[in-house]
């Protein structure tokens, strides 16, 4: 039983791993542009289908993150509706991306109609403002596990209050992300990303060492 807790504590850790990982070995294409999105997917089809693969097996370890989170801390529980709109739009963002990979992967680009680009064009953008909305969703989350370190012993504190400064900063950085097309705010987006992924890692590594911590204290029967 104290295996199985401390694995769903560590799935966030792992989960921010995959997930890094998997953006890093796909990025996906420069713009939205249909000419960019299809000439992009139609070279990098099975890089992006092992990217979606990946992002899968890391929400299913996130799922496991927020709801081991959510029993082992007395307020944890607010942060499943985060979780769960965070899980849903980006699951719809790589979709998207991912059903542009099977449609285009291989493609001679000069064969395809111009009805194909715009196609391209609006799937690539459904997948992009999914994750642009997902992103507050990630903010909520932050914000709720942060709230819920905030309620425990001491030591931990601290670590809620670096978690509302994250919240925050990622809040700001999806609403950047949203009102500008300037070339700075990409970088505050990713920022933003990659402060999610440290937050979850932390929380993550935190839960399972206060687990092991908590096993540890409990008296062991004597023969």
């Amino acid at each position: 039983m104290n295996a199985t807790r401390t694995t769903g504590a560590l799935s966030g850790a792992i989960f921010a791993v995959l997930t890094l990982v998997a953006f890093l070995f796909n990025p996906g294409p420069a713009s939205t542009d249909g000419v960019t999105v299809v000439e992009y997917y139609a070279g990098h089809d099975a890089r992006t289908l092992w990217g979606a693969a990946v992002v899968g097996v890391a929400i299913v370890c996130f799922a496991w993150f927020a709801e081991t989170f959510a029993r082992r801390t007395p307020s944890g529980a607010a942060g499943v509706v985060g979780a769960a709109a965070t899980i849903a739009l980006y699951l719809v963002a790589v979709g998207c991306w991912e059903i542009l990979a099977e449609i285009f992967g291989g493609v001679d680009i000069v064969n395809v109609p111009p009805e194909g680009y715009q196609t391209a064009h609006v799937i690539q953008d459904v997948g992009v403002g999914a994750a642009h909305m997902g992103n507050f969703a990630a903010a909520a989350y932050i914000g709720a596990t942060a709230f819920a370190f905030l309620g425990s012993p001491a030591s931990r504190r601290l670590l809620g209050w670096l978690g509302i400064v994250i919240a925050a900063y990622r809040l700001f950085s999806a609403v950047v992300e949203l009102a500008s097309n300037s070339r700075w705010s990409d970088a505050v987006s990713t920022a933003g990303f990659l402060a999610f992924l440290a937050w979850v890692f932390a929380a993550s590594v935190a839960l399972a060492f206060t687990g092991r911590r908590a096993t540890a204290l409990v008296p062991q029967p004597t023969a």
